[in-house]
């Protein structure tokens, strides 16, 4: 394990202001493609127990797991296959271990993206990334509201919209009855949220989302389930 991510995966146990809270352990996936200290800084917040996962042998030593990303589906793709990591995360899945994409992260978890028209995804969500619409370069920056599609699958009974940090240019499609969350950009409904059996994935960054994305982090890591 590399100096950095072994220093971030100590930080990770150590105790926070909501250590008293009776959470399992979280595995973040470090492909070198990440936002990697942003949401290590957000999981020792909420007090979680965390480490890295950087080789296949360690995908099994926790109970859920996280993949966050940045950056290009074919250079993430290529790390993930490099490293061993993709049919590990694949074989996770099977398993039924809980998996969490972020960002890139979760277009990872698509069939494939017209970003790298050859290379193919986990193909884990049923459904294609595509380039956000527009004559130019689109991207979609900023706090964004995002409304579940299911009252239950609000964080909070009575408010099913709650507003996310958005940074990017490419948006999932879904293909199947996947998605669990939208949000609206240049007046077109996009997928911000999905969940396929135990995969789950936010095109927005929860680390960078205020108390609400901690909300969604700590959820997740007490439970394995995917709550707006």
């Amino acid at each position: 394990m590399p100096t950095s991510s072994r220093r971030l995966a100590i930080v990770g146990l150590r105790n926070s202001k909501w250590s008293n809270f009776s959470l399992k352990t979280l595995g973040v996936v470090d492909y070198g493609v990440g936002n990697l200290r942003s949401v290590a800084n957000a999981l020792d917040y909420i007090g979680t127990q965390w480490g890295i996962v950087s080789s296949p042998d360690q995908v099994s030593e926790f109970d859920r797991l996280l993949l966050p990303g940045v950056g290009a589906f074919g250079s993430a793709m290529d790390r993930l296959e490099k490293t061993g990591l993709k049919e590990s995360l694949l074989q996770a899945y099977r398993r039924g271990q809980p998996l969490l994409g972020i960002c890139l992260g979760m277009q990872l978890l698509t069939e494939g993206s017209e970003e790298s028209p050859s290379v193919d995804g986990l193909g884990i969500i049923p459904g294609m990334t595509t380039k956000l619409p527009g004559g130019g370069i689109e991207t979609n920056t900023g706090f964004r509201t995002v409304t579940a599609v299911d009252g239950d699958r609000s964080l909070v009974w009575d408010k099913p919209e709650r507003d996310y940090y958005f940074n990017h240019g490419f948006r999932v499609e879904p293909t199947a009855a996947v998605s669990v969350g939208t949000t609206t950009w240049g007046g077109l409904s996009i997928c911000a949220a999905v969940e396929f059996e135990n995969a789950s994935g936010v095109q927005f960054h929860p680390e960078k989302s205020q108390g609400q994305g901690l909300a969604l982090l700590k959820n997740f890591a007490a439970s394995g389930s995917l709550r707006l």
